[in-house]
């Protein structure tokens, strides 16, 4: 039995998002034109909705965090003349701990 010859270290695999975005527009092509029995058309729907989903995820749509976040400007007390005055501005946050 013969030995394969190992690729050259050097060589560079280029794969990009484009690329898989066309391959898996090539599976789901190949999903919906499948033929089955008789060289009736049989497509797979469930290749095509994971070919599908795997687009997604490549474009971002889908994401397993939830990055939302939500931006509170709290402004400091201010003191005037040694007193402190409260600003009433907006809505007024509630926390968990409540000062006594």
């Amino acid at each position: 039995m013969g030995r394969k010859k190992k690729n050259n270290d050097n060589e560079k695999f280029e794969y990009s998002k484009t690329k898989s975005f066309e391959n898996l527009e090539v599976v789901q092509k190949m999903a919906l034109n499948r033929k089955g029995k008789d060289d009736e058309i049989n497509p797979d729907i469930s290749i095509f909705l994971k070919a599908e989903e795997l687009k997604g995820k490549l474009c971002g749509l889908y994401s397993d965090k939830d990055n939302s976040s939500v931006t509170i400007n709290n402004m400091g007390s201010v003191k005037i003349n040694g007193k402190d005055l409260e600003v009433l501005a907006g809505e007024k946050i509630i926390t968990e701990r409540q000062n006594d």
